[in-house]
């Protein structure tokens, strides 16, 4: 079976309107444009994933393929091409996040072990600051991806723009988008942003750009998920700071 490979396409960024404004509905329901939860979905491309253990990523798309790396368990990612069957399996090419023991890389992996995520990371990035990082107010409560500025913003999961804010607690520059069911996702230090509140949204879309605005002292963007206006725990742990990550890599955690 030969599969779609988003690699032979010159662009990416390109294809976010036009290829996921056939969810745009469900999103504007504040439905994601993933189909189901992260225990129970099938894998699709430009799927925001995770592994469930760890994981050999190949060259190639099957068993007889040499092994890149192996992604730890809960490693983020997301589909970049496939699928393809061999060796009783299903192969999806997967751009995975760095972790602790392998660099960012893109292979192919067995979706046997791979599912989708409720929510992806927003920005391409150094993670240069995790939840439980200290603050002086307590926990840092949020992840934060640092890049130049003018770097890409994405919306992490469908839904409707709650509040496009100014300051706010030190953001500056931030958006909230609803995702039903008390669920928020935040944006903070943005330098640009392109919504208005009540505007609905879809999973990829380019929401703003990053910038160093409110209180911060680099370029990132300030990343938080709330639940009934609580911050959720946003991996990666404290010990996985000055990883590289990718915009669309799905979130290695249940929310839903």
């Amino acid at each position: 079976m030969i599969g779609y490979d988003i690699d032979s396409v010159r662009s990416h960024e390109t294809l976010g309107r036009r290829t996921f404004m056939t969810v745009a509905a469900s999103a504007a329901a504040g439905v994601s444009a993933f189909s189901g939860t992260a225990s129970t979905a099938r894998v699709n491309t430009y799927s925001s994933v995770y592994t469930t253990s760890d994981l050999s990523v190949r060259t190639g798309p099957g068993t007889g393929y040499s092994r890149k790396a192996v992604a730890d368990q809960y490693t983020g990612g997301y589909v970049v091409g496939g699928p393809q069957n061999a060796d009783g399996y299903t192969w999806w090419k997967v751009r995975y996040n760095e972790d602790d023991t392998s660099g960012a890389v893109v292979g192919w992996s067995a979706d046997d072990w791979l599912v989708h995520a409720d929510f992806s990371y927003p920005a391409t990035g150094t993670v240069t600051a995790t939840f439980y990082d200290s603050r002086s107010f307590g926990y840092h409560s949020a992840v934060d991806i640092a890049n130049d500025r003018g770097t890409n913003i994405l919306a992490t999961r469908g839904g409707t723009v709650n509040t496009v804010g100014w300051d706010g607690d030190g953001y500056r520059n931030y958006i909230i988008i609803d995702h039903g069911s008390g669920l928020q996702t935040l944006y903070g230090h943005l330098y640009d942003v392109f919504l208005s509140e009540g505007e609905s949204v879809y999973w990829d879309q380019h929401i703003g750009d990053m910038g160093s605005t409110g209180n911060s002292t680099g370029s990132h963007v300030h990343y938080e998920i709330r639940s009934g206006g609580s911050r959720q725990y946003v991996p990666p742990n404290e010990n996985s700071g000055g990883n590289y990550y990718y915009a669309r890599s799905g979130v290695p955690k249940e929310y839903l």
